[in-house]
């Protein structure tokens, strides 16, 4: 007799997802525009959540693999992974009053399902541990990324808190440890440049065409053998900005597996080697009280392999 697969293990997503259907006629059904929508999910997949009916119009009809395509029509659904790695790093809540909560993310929790996460995110425990189903953030980190998070309890007053982000109201503060530049003697930049991205398309880059899109002012306070303590205000917020300008002016942040060189991530993370990059403070303006508010996360940089 042959040896027993070991059993797989699924995480579904407490919260739906939802993707609405565009105008056109490419499509014959809803089906189809699952598997042209998210290639990376296989049909059989898809075709299992839709017989299970797991996948249904934001109305609760149930889709079916025959249900004709309906423009402007929303689908949920909801995420799921097989084996979903279990990040051993607690969150830790620095402030929370009715309308929002602040928290201090550890290394390597994402903040938003993607990819191969989806209960092992600050957003789902979030919503576990404090029974707020409607909470979202306000902003992103990336997960490798530790620090201050700004979440939303509702939905209504979560456009509020958004929009000081996208207007450029919130000061943010970062602290990162990186290789010192060769010019020892500069102790503060100012970079301004264009970031688009790289052909693999998870990466970016700065390039000489086009309007300048990303803006960060950078400090260095502290050296330690060949090793800079930098402290980083970013002035805009493009995906992967201050670990893309750091490497422009000839530094780069410890354990970071994407600048300046792409290492391919291992089956197994390391978890004793987190990338130095802190989202240390933030501070702003509270849109619903009118009351100044400043946050500071409770960890730390290390100036070492």
């Amino acid at each position: 007799m042959g040896m027993l697969e070991p059993m797989k293990s699924y995480s579904k997503s407490n919260a739906p997802s939802f993707v609405t259907l565009p105008d056109g006629n490419e499509f014959s059904t809803v089906f189809s525009f699952m598997l042209f929508r998210f290639p990376r999910i296989q049909e059989p997949v898809w075709r299992e959540r839709i017989e299970c009916r797991k996948v249904h119009f934001d109305d609760g009809e149930p889709i079916r693999l025959t249900t004709p395509y309906q423009p402007r029509r929303r689908v949920c659904y909801y995420r799921e992974v097989e084996n979903e790695t279990k990040i051993p790093f607690e969150e830790e809540i620095l402030f929370e009053n009715d309308d929002i909560i602040v928290v201090d993310k550890p290394h390597f929790l994402p903040v938003h399902p993607a990819g191969k996460y989806v209960n092992e995110t600050l957003i789902s425990r979030m919503r576990i541990k404090c029974g707020a189903e409607e909470l979202s953030s306000a902003h992103r980190i990336d997960r490798l990324t530790a620090g201050v998070v700004l979440c939303i309890k509702t939905r209504s007053k979560r456009g509020l808190y958004q929009k000081l982000f996208m207007s450029g109201a919130v000061e943010k503060t970062y602290f990162a440890a990186g290789k010192l530049p060769q010019n020892c003697a500069q102790t503060h930049w100012h970079i301004r440049a264009r970031m688009e991205p790289r052909a693999d398309y998870f990466r970016m880059q700065i390039v000489a065409h086009g309007p300048t899109n990303s803006e960060s002012i950078i400090e260095l306070i502290e050296c330690h053998n060949g090793v800079g303590l930098f402290r980083l205000r970013p002035i805009t917020g493009k995906k992967h900005q201050l670990r893309v300008h750091l490497c422009e002016m000839g530094s780069g942040i410890l354990n970071d597996p994407l600048y300046p060189n792409y290492l391919k991530e291992n089956p197994i993370e390391d978890y004793t080697q987190p990338m130095q990059l802190l989202a240390q403070r933030l501070a702003f303006i509270d849109p619903t009280s009118g009351k100044p508010m400043e946050f500071k996360s409770k960890k730390r940089i290390h100036l070492h392999e």
